[in-house]
């Protein structure tokens, strides 16, 4: 009995010091890793500390049976549709959700722009054409139950030089968006000659400021494509001044949502390290990053990358690009993305995760 109760004696006087000696090795040098996966709890008035794992949220339970956290990654995957694509031959995608109904937009090579539709995000319709060429468009519903098309298209300026500027128009019907449908065509708004953009945009990504009007920011890929920027309009959502300037380096696909009190990018990028030789429209990794104000971001890390995607879908996918998502009911995310990317491949097809925060 004596033995016992001087081994207890002894571990409690040393837990504490065994927790102070695991705070020092923490900040005398931590890993990302365990950064992201400890959340570290001191207490200041005994000097002790402990590290517990970061609790997933209560909501995750048997909806995402089957789904685990990723060493380096930030949340966990679902692969809901194993061996196969959602559409094949086509890329570019670009999710919208309505009455329960989600409108799948892509590029269909050299046919023009298509549309699929679905009532469970995964079982779509064949792609019929949209009435409009080109790839990569983006649009947000408007008050008066009208829809705001932004897409991007070459233009001739004053000075003779080319550019890629921002182009809007209104539009009423989501299946089509061809020229005779459209009640309203406002020409060219955001400029990409100058700086930082230097006459190229990408596809657009576009959110409301204001539920009051028709106030917007645009986002763009610019300068490569290699950096994600942004143009505020005012409160017309036609009219735009000069860029408020590059706000996430090499940041390319770019997709922003507002989620209530902030904003969420999903976006692709190549890591130069890991793969020198791939250009940017080669990317290979789908990130993400939040915003308090759209304009200040925090990366908050990898959602899948080739290997991962691969792995999970059981298919050889070599390249990531033009993620778009739609937030789920439970909290989670499904991000639909293509396997090829239009200025370098004649074909592809879109595949889908499902992302847990």
């Amino acid at each position: 009995m004596k033995k016992i109760l001087t081994l207890i004696i002894i571990f409690l006087f040393t837990f504490p010091l065994m927790g102070c000696l695991q705070e020092e090795t923490k900040q005398s040098g931590c890993t990302d890793q365990e950064a992201n996966n400890y959340d570290e709890k001191a207490n200041s008035n005994d000097g002790s500390c402990q590290y517990e794992p970061i609790p997933w949220p209560e909501w995750i339970d048997d909806d995402f049976e089957g789904a685990t956290p990723m060493d380096n990654f930030t949340g966990s995957v679902i692969f809901e549709t194993p061996g196969k694509p959602v559409l094949l031959g086509v890329t570019v995608p670009f999710i919208y959700f309505e009455d329960n109904l989600f409108y799948l937009y892509m590029c269909n090579g050299t046919e023009g722009h298509h549309y699929s539709i679905s009532d469970d995000g995964l079982n779509f319709t064949s792609p019929l054409r949209t009435g409009i060429g080109g790839c990569g468009l983006n649009f947000i519903k408007l008050n008066d139950g009208s829809y705001r098309l932004y897409t991007t298209t070459k233009v001739t300026l004053n000075n003779g030089t080319e550019s890629v500027n921002s182009t809007s128009a209104v539009f009423t019907n989501l299946t089509d968006i061809g020229p005779n449908n459209r009640v309203g065509d406002n020409g060219t708004n955001a400029q990409g000659a100058g700086d930082p953009c230097h006459g190229f945009l990408g596809t657009p990504s576009v959110v409301r400021l204001n539920d009051n009007d028709d106030s917007v920011r645009l986002y763009f890929s610019c300068a490569n494509p290699s950096h994600m920027a942004s143009f505020t309009s005012t409160e017309d959502g036609i009219n735009f001044g000069k860029s408020d300037g590059i706000l996430l380096y090499q940041a390319i696909d770019i997709e922003i949502h507002n989620v209530g009190g902030g904003y969420r990018l999903f976006y692709t990028m190549m890591n130069p390290q890991d793969h020198p030789h791939i250009t940017p429209f080669h990317p290979q990794e789908i990130m993400t990053a939040v915003s308090v104000d759209g304009l200040n971001w925090e990366v908050e890390g990898m959602i899948a990358n080739t290997s991962t995607v691969s792995e999970g879908l059981g298919l050889d996918i070599n390249v990531l690009a033009d993620p778009t998502a739609v937030q789920l009911n439970d909290g989670s995310w499904r991000i639909y993305f293509g396997s090829a990317s239009e200025k370098t491949d004649n074909h592809g097809g879109i595949y889908s995760l499902k992302w847990i925060p």
